[in-house]
């Protein structure tokens, strides 16, 4: 019998060993949620464009965030409880054990309004919540969002339908309204063009090929491009308006890996050396 073909993340991982206990983290939330969480009920594609068609991400529509953010409450004690075994370093065990005390104790709309405050982006009263109740906030937001994630059907995170049926091209998610954390490259007839991907719903959408995602400058004159040693795969696509950088895969074929943050963490170093801003990252604050 043939030994199993390796997956690309198995091959990547071989190459990148420093990020075996990053993978084992998230990679394994990924499992745990996919068995314990089922997807919201969101509305059928028709709906789906008309609710967008003015610009207003599904998540910020009042009755579906208020349905994921019921769902959320729900689903938390149940999530932080299947942690228990999940490979992860101390700190973060004892704050996940500090956070699944405070959900016991809290009544569920306190619940719900921490994820609304995640959805719509509201950093202060993240920061006051987690300060009030002796939580880490970056855990609270990693995970927080990786429920919101679990939550959101498949099917609303092609990049298909929001390409040539809502015909979505702004600069922040469709789904969830967060900026964008990466960006792929594909070939296409005419050239390349050029898809964003959410670090908080893992939405997948088309946007313009040209300038800045995040300031919108299309001075090419003010925008250059790191080329990182060792990983031909990736780039980092510099705006000098605002300082801030866009890790890019500019291939095809392992979306698995590369459209994943914290895959390609070891790149922020890059960008940080270079006195450049992360944005769009669920660890960071929106600004």
């Amino acid at each position: 019998m043939k030994p199993a073909k390796k997956s690309t993340m198995d091959e990547y991982l071989k190459k990148h060993p420093f990020l075996k206990e990053t993978a084992g983290l998230h990679l394994g939330l990924e499992k745990i949620l996919s068995q314990l969480v089922k997807p919201v009920s969101f509305p059928e594609k028709a709906d789906l464009i008309a609710y967008t068609k003015e610009g207003l991400p599904l998540l910020q529509q009042a009755g579906l965030q208020k349905r994921m953010a019921e769902a959320a409450a729900a689903g938390l004690g149940s999530m932080l409880a299947g942690l228990y075994d999940l490979m992860a370093p101390a700190m973060m065990k004892a704050a996940i054990e500090k956070w699944q005390e405070w959900a016991v104790q809290a009544e569920p709309e306190t619940i719900q309004h921490f994820f609304g405050f995640l959805m719509r982006q509201e950093d202060g009263e993240i920061h006051e919540l987690a300060e009030t109740n002796q939580l880490n906030e970056t855990m609270i937001r990693f995970l927080g969002w990786a429920l919101i994630d679990a939550l959101v059907p498949a099917r609303v995170k092609d990049s298909s339908f929001w390409e040539h049926e809502a015909k979505w091209k702004r600069n922040y998610c469709p789904v969830c309204g967060r900026q964008a954390a990466l960006a792929q490259l594909r070939k296409e007839q005419q050239g390349r063009a050029r898809y964003l991907s959410c670090d908080g719903c893992h939405t997948v959408w088309p946007h313009k090929r040209i300038g800045c995602v995040y300031c919108q400058n299309i001075d090419l004159k003010k925008m250059h491009i790191l080329e990182p040693e060792g990983e031909p795969e990736m780039r980092l696509d510099v705006c000098d308006e605002c300082h801030t950088y866009l890790k890019t895969y500019n291939e095809e074929g392992a979306e698995d890996v590369y459209l994943r943050d914290w895959a390609t963490i070891h790149l922020d170093l890059l960008g940080e050396e270079q006195g450049l801003r992360k944005k769009g990252s669920v660890l960071l604050a929106s600004e």
